[in-house]
């Protein structure tokens, strides 16, 4: 991953020496203001800066973040306000991350302000940390509730908006995935919006395909899990998905084959399938490499326009690694969309 332009693809290699770059997150005891800087991406492809389509998506624009503290670092899910400019993003360490995108008139990300990182707060009211695992992934549950994946480990619901003094409400992980390694637990969270044909579900996908060529997952329907089942491809690793208003689910996956290929893919399930019991499949809408502006892609969430348009925000994980970016890409939905299946290999 390359940390701006003067950093050569060779800064791919930083996800084989983290360890060697990560170091301890300074403690958070109460909300602490960040101020970061944002350098915009005016165009995806590196190698052809007229180019705007890429699949099904649009490009609009995207920010490399720079911040003043170190806390803000290791995003991997965020949820998005109605209007798309809200943020509320989580991180490996067990920290939240607050701000507001900004936009140009044409709704090019132009910088985030406002931005606050607070602890999460275990039951006992002290800084979870990584002590339940890293936080992966987060689902607004209703105004003021959210749901946190704690990788491995554990399920958590905190209310408040912002929720930076609730504690953590630990709930019932699906059974078929409790199992999952802790550090290959649930990844992915998405919640189908109100109005949508799944109103009111959660779905839950692990990171890694098991040996059946399949991500395990589950779908929380009445209160109750029932197994769902992603078919992996490509030995692509899910990191996050999000509904779209019509109750599809898009699919965010990541690829890195050492030393210097990093892939990010996005997959349509149809909502349809979602309520079936096969193992669920779809069309890829988009695919990006090393040749396009990504870094490790982990988070996603998406928001209408007041004009009907339907925007995806990604946000990558720089894992606190010098060599990596945290990235902030935002994409249109174009339309129609593809309905066939992929045809890659599994």
């Amino acid at each position: 991953m390359r940390t701006g332009r003067t950093v050569p693809r060779a800064g791919l290699l930083g996800l084989a020496v983290l360890a060697l770059v990560g170091g301890a997150v300074p403690a958070v005891a109460e909300p602490v203001p960040v101020t970061v800087s944002a350098t915009p991406i005016d165009h995806f492809a590196l190698s052809d800066p007229s180019r705007t389509r890429f699949g099904v998506l649009d490009f609009r624009g995207g920010l490399v973040l720079t911040p003043s503290d170190s806390r803000f670092s290791s995003l991997s899910g965020l949820v998005l306000g109605s209007d798309g400019r809200a943020m509320l993003a989580v991180s490996d360490f067990g920290l939240w991350v607050a701000g507001t995108i900004t936009e140009d008139a044409r709704g090019r990300p132009t910088g985030l302000d406002d931005v606050v990182v607070a602890a999460m707060l275990g039951p006992d009211g002290k800084p979870l940390g990584k002590r339940r695992g890293d936080a992966e992934a987060i689902v607004r549950l209703s105004r003021d509730a959210v749901l946190v994946s704690l990788e491995g480990t554990s399920l958590a619901r905190f209310a408040g908006d912002p929720p930076f003094d609730a504690r953590a409400a630990f709930v019932p992980r699906p059974p078929n995935l409790v199992r999952l390694p802790r550090n290959l637990g649930i990844e992915a969270l998405a919640a189908a919006p109100a109005g949508s044909p799944l109103a009111g579900r959660i779905v839950a996908f692990g990171e890694r395909a098991g040996a059946d060529g399949l991500h395990p997952g589950a779908m929380l329907d009445d209160g109750r899990w029932r197994p769902i089942a992603l078919v992996g491809h490509d030995n692509f690793a899910v990191t996050d998905a999000a509904f779209l208003p019509g109750g599809d689910l898009l699919v965010l996956e990541r690829r890195y084959d050492r030393p210097l290929g990093l892939y990010m893919r996005l997959r349509r399930i149809g909502v349809d399938d979602l309520r079936g019991s096969a193992p669920v499949d779809g069309p890829i809408l988009t695919e990006a490499d090393f040749g396009d502006e990504i870094d490790n892609m982990e988070g996603l969430a998406v928001h209408v326009t007041p004009a009907g348009e339907t925007l995806l925000t990604f946000v990558s994980d720089d894992n606190r690694s010098i060599f990596q970016r945290t990235l902030i890409l935002r994409f249109a939905l174009s339309t129609p969309m593809p309905r066939a299946r992929p045809q890659t290999g599994g």
